[in-house]
């Protein structure tokens, strides 16, 4: 069995973009105060909806409401979005590893 069989590759498609959106949500947070400072974003559950298995994760500008110093940045948002990606991460962790214990498992004939 290949591990794409057992959906390996989206979970490494799935992890990459996790990671890259903590890097980016954190980006966002350390400009919450740089006036100018337009907030960006991850996009990837909509490409993953339309690709075959080569999805690749975008960073977009953001969409939210502007402050007087021109910054988009909603530090609430922020850390929800934080929250949930990191929640998202673990998920994908787990299951990883469930896949990756089933493998070995299989290899050694239990």
């Amino acid at each position: 069995m290949t591990p794409s069989a057992f959906g390996i590759d989206h979970l490494q498609h799935l992890l990459d973009a996790g990671s890259l959106r903590h890097r980016v949500i954190a980006q966002n947070v350390a400009n919450v105060n740089t006036p100018g400072y337009k907030r960006l974003e991850v996009r990837f559950a909509d490409e993953l909806g339309r690709a075959t298995g080569d999805a690749k994760p975008q960073v977009v500008e953001g969409i939210g409401p502007e402050r007087v110093d021109g910054n988009t940045v909603d530090i609430d948002r922020e850390m929800g979005d934080l929250t949930k990606n990191a929640l998202l991460y673990q998920a994908a962790m787990q299951v990883l590893a469930n896949r990756m214990a089933a493998l070995r498992s299989a290899a050694s004939g239990r």
